[in-house]
């Protein structure tokens, strides 16, 4: 069933992964995650493979974690932590260029895995919400690290800590994305893109190794210590609470 939620393309260079979910604004299944990171480890050792381009359809890039499909389950927390540490990991060490194009709301880990990629474009209706503090949860994805250092301490507390919806405006201005996309440009902008599959890839994973290196040590550190508060938020009354509220208004729409 991911193969159907994530479809995949290749041509000139360039692998697309779009989040193929619409009906459920694209939420994020462990099978989906299992199969995100798959796509990302192999094409690492593919030179064939220059440029990873990763988009949502319809009008959502993805509203985060399948939280309801997550728990009928009925998965160790554990072992649903792990494979999405799985993917962070396969974000991380990606080697080749890797594009978020953001085309709408990213919520939750949306957010959080477009901030690991080396470029974010986002369309003028995509907006950043990261809503951890509200559902008992924590930062996550090494957001800790990445929000304050695009963002700055004061801006990003008041997005990880206070809700704060970052608009696509407001994520260019201050440094979270690289430029502001058209919304009916979405298409042609995301086909240019394919340009860059050209770059000659040895010199380009040289490149990125460098700037890497400076990163990488301290993303980790942030996700080890994430994945821990995690997992206790996992286990604690108001993320149990929080659950509960959430379902029960699911299950009134």
């Amino acid at each position: 069933m991911a193969e159907n939620y994530i479809v995949l393309k290749y041509r000139d260079g360039v692998r697309t992964i779009t989040i193929n979910r619409p009906e459920k604004k694209n939420a994020i299944s462990l099978s989906m995650y299992q199969t995100i990171s798959n796509v990302l480890n192999e094409d690492a050792a593919n030179d064939k493979v220059v440029v990873t381009i990763l988009t949502g359809s319809g009008s959502y890039f993805t509203s985060g974690n399948d939280l309801k499909g997550s728990l009928s389950q009925e998965i160790p927390v554990k072992d649903s932590l792990n494979v999405v540490k799985t993917m962070i990991d396969a974000f991380i060490n990606y080697p080749k260029l890797l594009i978020a194009v953001v085309n709408g709301p990213a919520i939750g880990i949306g957010a959080t895995m477009a901030a690991l990629c080396d470029i974010v474009y986002a369309t003028n209706k995509a907006v950043f919400d990261t809503p951890f503090v509200k559902l008992g949860l924590c930062a996550e994805a090494a957001s800790s690290f990445t929000f304050p250092h695009a963002l700055g301490r004061s801006k990003a507390s008041e997005v990880l800590l206070l809700n704060y919806k970052l608009s696509a405006q407001e994520a260019y201005q201050f440094g979270f994305i690289s430029n502001i996309i058209p919304h009916s440009s979405l298409n042609k902008f995301i086909n240019n893109l394919h340009k860059h599959g050209t770059i000659p890839v040895k010199s380009l994973t040289r490149n990125k190794q460098l700037i890497m290196a400076n990163y990488k040590p301290v993303l980790y550190e942030s996700i080890n210590r994430e994945m821990e508060q995690l997992f206790e938020c996992m286990a604690s009354e108001e993320f149990s609470n929080a659950i509960l509220k959430f379902l029960d208004k699911k299950s009134k729409l």
